[in-house]
């Protein structure tokens, strides 16, 4: 039974059409009972307010940072933490970037 739980999770998350019809209305839309169906999204934000969409919330993320840090695989499997000092640029507290 849980085989075909994560069978059928993987063939929704594989099928681009299938995830987004998930995402919009749950495992009722793929089950051909449309897009009527509300979702506990749909409720929450009839009393909070809100769009009813789930579109990006707050500041957008910046690119990813990658580096390379010497590390063995007895140093992984032990938890080692290191140190590592990332320069970067910051707007100052007086002109905020302006200037």
């Amino acid at each position: 039974e849980k085989f075909k739980e994560i069978s059928a999770a993987a063939e929704i998350l594989c099928d681009a059409d299938k995830r987004k019809t998930y995402d919009q209305y749950g495992m009722e839309g793929l089950e051909g009972q449309g897009g009527e169906g509300h979702s506990a999204d749909d409720v929450f934000s009839m009393f909070f307010g809100g769009g009813g969409g789930r579109g990006p919330r707050g500041p957008q993320k910046g690119e990813d940072i990658v580096h390379s840090i010497k590390a063995s695989l007895e140093d992984m499997y032990n938890g080692k933490t290191v140190r590592l000092a990332i320069s970067r640029n910051k707007p100052c507290p007086d002109c905020e970037g302006s200037r």
